[in-house]
C-alpha cells in the first residue's frame, strides 16, 4: 500500500520553511550565549577573607591580585604578572616611575585568596612599601 502526500504550500515555500529554521537557529544559539558565562570574566578567582574594618582609599590605585595554590599567580588587573615576586618587584617599579613625576603617591590594594598565607601577604606588603607606596589589603565587607 503506497500513501500519496502532497504539499499545500505554495511551489516557492521552501525559502519560508529555511528562515523559519534559520530563526530557530539563531534564537537557540542567542539563548546559549546569554546564559553562558561569556563576556567580562578575568579568568581566575579570588575570595578575600571578610572584614568589619573599612577604608577609604584615596588617589589612584592599582589592584594586585594573587591566587591560591602552590604556585601563587599574580595579576595587576586582569593580566598574569609573569616571573612570580620578582617580576611583580619590576612590575612595582614600572608603576611607580610611570606616577612618581606626577608627584601623586600611588596606592597599591592587594587582594589576597582567602588562603594565602601571612608570610607572602608580608613580603607583598614590604615590597610594596618599601618602593614608597601607600599599600592596601582589600576584604570582603563583614555581614
Amino acid at each position: 500500500m503506497q500513501i500519496k502526500t502532497r504539499s499545500t504550500l505554495p511551489a516557492g515555500a521552501f525559502f519560508i520553511q529555511v528562515v523559519v529554521l534559520l530563526d530557530l537557529v539563531v534564537l537557540v544559539f542567542v539563548l546559549t550565549i546569554m546564559t553562558s558565562r561569556v563576556g567580562m570574566a578575568y579568568g581566575y578567582e579570588v575570595k578575600a577573607p571578610s572584614s568589619h574594618f573599612l577604608m577609604n582609599i584615596v588617589g589612584d590605585v592599582e589592584f594586585i591580585s594573587v591566587t591560591a595554590g602552590d604556585q601563587p599567580a599574580f595579576y595587576i588587573g586582569n593580566r598574569l604578572i609573569e616571573g612570580g615576586l620578582p617580576g611583580v618587584s619590576s612590575e612595582l617599579d614600572r608603576i611607580s616611575r610611570e606616577h612618581g613625576e606626577n608627584g601623586s603617591r600611588m596606592g597599591i590594594a592587594l587582594r589576597l585568596d582567602d588562603s594565602v598565607s601571612r608570610a607572602l601577604e608580608q613580603q607583598l606588603v614590604d615590597m610594596v612599601l618599601a618602593k614608597g607606596m601607600t599599600c592596601y589589603i582589600a576584604a570582603e565587607p563583614a555581614d
